[in-house]
């Protein structure tokens, strides 16, 4: 895996759950504490190890660990200006999420995001899978989703079931979201 993804496990640990637990996980796991260089590949096998050492310390299913990291990572204002360009409401966003992953390449060419496919079932519901297995990639999207909704200032029901991402959009102005400018900085930014 690109070591963007690693240092972004790394940063995430660090900032939410304290610097402590990470050092105890990269212990855990007998990686360099000091961190993870972003241009270094690392083993697939190494995420799946930081991941369930941090679950194992917090003692939360790694599914819940990998959503809060995805809504953390929708929550960095670079990612955050990137999926906005998605759409201008949560469903616009929701039905061009297949273009994620053409949008990370065109930052981290190398990043290796799945590809996303998205349907719309017979009861409106967006349906959101990816081309490999769940793994980590699912509930780090369900997060990420999830934070968008909340950005977008929607309500929306999201579940995650065996393979596959089900949203369900009852209200798109539930609340009056996060103000947000194409041309330069964001309204609640501005001073």
């Amino acid at each position: 895996m690109h070591g963007l993804i690693h240092r972004s496990i790394e940063a995430f640990l660090r900032e939410v759950c304290a610097t402590p637990l990470w050092s105890r996980v990269a212990e855990d796991v007998g990686v360099d504490p000091r961190g993870f260089q972003t241009g270094r590949r690392h083993s697939d096998q190494v995420s799946l190890d930081l991941i369930g050492a941090a679950a194992r310390r917090l003692g939360k299913p790694e599914s819940e660990l990998l959503e809060d990291l995805g809504a953390w990572l929708a929550g960095l204002q670079a990612l955050r200006r990137l999926l906005r360009f998605s759409g201008r409401d949560f469903r616009e966003f929701l039905h061009r999420l297949d273009e994620l992953p053409g949008r990370a390449h065109m930052v981290v060419p190398d990043l290796g995001l799945p590809e996303v496919t998205v349907m719309i079932d017979e009861q409106d519901r967006v349906i959101v899978t990816l081309s490999e297995p769940a793994g980590l990639w699912l509930p780090v999207l369900a997060g990420l989703i999830r934070a968008m909704a909340d950005d977008y200032g929607a309500l929306g029901v999201i579940l995650t079931e065996k393979d596959r991402i089900c949203v369900h959009v009852p209200l798109d102005a539930f609340t009056p979201g996060r103000g947000f400018s194409l041309g330069g900085q964001d309204p609640e930014v501005v001073t």
